[in-house]
Protein backbone atom coordinates (compact mmCIF):
# COMPACT_ATOMS: atom_id res chain seq x y z
CA UNK A 1 0.00 0.00 0.00
CA UNK A 2 1.12 3.53 -0.75
CA UNK A 3 -0.24 7.02 -0.21
CA UNK A 4 -1.48 8.62 -3.40
CA UNK A 5 0.18 11.77 -4.69
CA UNK A 6 -3.18 13.51 -4.27
CA UNK A 7 -3.38 12.52 -0.60
CA UNK A 8 0.19 13.66 0.07
CA UNK A 9 -0.56 17.03 -1.54
CA UNK A 10 -3.71 17.35 0.58
CA UNK A 11 -1.70 16.70 3.73
CA UNK A 12 0.92 19.30 2.71
CA UNK A 13 -1.85 21.91 2.62
CA UNK A 14 -2.75 21.48 6.30
CA UNK A 15 -1.33 24.50 8.13
CA UNK A 16 0.92 23.87 11.14
CA UNK A 17 0.47 20.10 10.92
CA UNK A 18 4.12 19.36 11.70
CA UNK A 19 4.06 21.49 14.83
CA UNK A 20 0.81 19.87 15.94
CA UNK A 21 2.33 16.41 15.51
CA UNK A 22 5.53 17.35 17.35
CA UNK A 23 3.46 18.87 20.18
CA UNK A 24 1.63 15.58 20.60
CA UNK A 25 4.89 13.62 20.67
CA UNK A 26 6.42 16.03 23.21
CA UNK A 27 3.40 15.69 25.50
CA UNK A 28 3.59 11.90 25.26
CA UNK A 29 7.33 11.96 25.98
CA UNK A 30 6.83 14.21 29.00
CA UNK A 31 4.10 11.93 30.32
CA UNK A 32 6.48 8.97 30.10
CA UNK A 33 9.37 11.01 31.57
CA UNK A 34 7.33 11.60 34.73
CA UNK A 35 7.70 7.86 35.40
CA UNK A 36 11.25 7.37 34.13
CA UNK A 37 14.23 9.28 35.45
CA UNK A 38 16.32 7.85 32.60
CA UNK A 39 13.96 9.28 29.97
CA UNK A 40 13.75 12.58 31.86
CA UNK A 41 17.54 12.89 31.74
CA UNK A 42 17.56 11.98 28.05
CA UNK A 43 15.02 14.71 27.28
CA UNK A 44 16.92 17.20 29.42
CA UNK A 45 20.06 16.53 27.38
CA UNK A 46 18.13 17.36 24.22
CA UNK A 47 17.08 20.80 25.47
CA UNK A 48 20.06 21.51 27.77
CA UNK A 49 17.75 22.32 30.64
CA UNK A 50 16.28 20.64 33.70
CA UNK A 51 12.67 19.70 33.04
CA UNK A 52 10.17 21.24 35.41
CA UNK A 53 6.90 19.41 34.78
CA UNK A 54 4.94 22.39 36.16
CA UNK A 55 6.43 24.84 33.66
CA UNK A 56 4.31 25.16 30.50
CA UNK A 57 7.20 26.89 28.72
CA UNK A 58 9.14 23.65 28.74
CA UNK A 59 6.71 22.17 26.20
CA UNK A 60 7.34 25.03 23.77
CA UNK A 61 11.10 24.71 24.24
CA UNK A 62 10.94 20.99 23.57
CA UNK A 63 8.71 21.45 20.51
CA UNK A 64 11.17 23.97 19.10
CA UNK A 65 14.07 21.63 19.80
CA UNK A 66 12.30 18.59 18.28
CA UNK A 67 11.41 20.55 15.15
CA UNK A 68 15.02 21.62 14.59
CA UNK A 69 16.61 18.19 14.93
CA UNK A 70 15.77 14.52 15.27
CA UNK A 71 15.63 14.28 19.06
CA UNK A 72 16.37 10.59 19.68
CA UNK A 73 16.67 7.15 18.14
CA UNK A 74 13.25 5.76 17.30
CA UNK A 75 11.60 9.19 17.24
CA UNK A 76 10.24 8.62 13.75
CA UNK A 77 7.97 5.86 15.04
CA UNK A 78 6.41 8.16 17.66
CA UNK A 79 6.11 10.94 15.08
CA UNK A 80 4.39 8.68 12.54
CA UNK A 81 2.01 7.30 15.15
CA UNK A 82 1.02 10.82 16.24
CA UNK A 83 0.68 11.92 12.60
CA UNK A 84 -1.55 8.96 11.76
CA UNK A 85 -3.78 9.67 14.80
CA UNK A 86 -4.08 13.41 14.13
CA UNK A 87 -4.81 12.94 10.42
CA UNK A 88 -7.49 10.33 11.17
CA UNK A 89 -9.13 12.05 14.15
CA UNK A 90 -9.05 15.65 12.96
CA UNK A 91 -9.07 15.41 9.18
CA UNK A 92 -10.54 11.95 8.48
CA UNK A 93 -7.47 11.09 6.41
CA UNK A 94 -6.18 7.53 6.26
CA UNK A 95 -2.42 8.01 5.97
CA UNK A 96 0.07 5.17 5.57
CA UNK A 97 3.39 5.64 7.37
CA UNK A 98 6.69 5.01 5.59
CA UNK A 99 7.14 2.01 7.88
CA UNK A 100 3.87 0.55 6.59
CA UNK A 101 4.71 1.39 2.97
CA UNK A 102 8.17 -0.14 2.91
CA UNK A 103 7.98 -3.45 4.66
CA UNK A 104 11.57 -4.30 3.67
CA UNK A 105 13.04 -1.11 5.15
CA UNK A 106 14.20 -0.61 8.73
CA UNK A 107 13.54 2.76 10.34
CA UNK A 108 15.19 4.15 13.42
Amino acid sequence: MKNSEELLNEIKQIPNLDKEIVMKVVKQDLKLARKSDHLKKQLESIIDETIDFNDDKIIEKMVESYMNMTPYTGYCHNYWKAKKEILKEQYNIEWISPEQEGLDAIYD
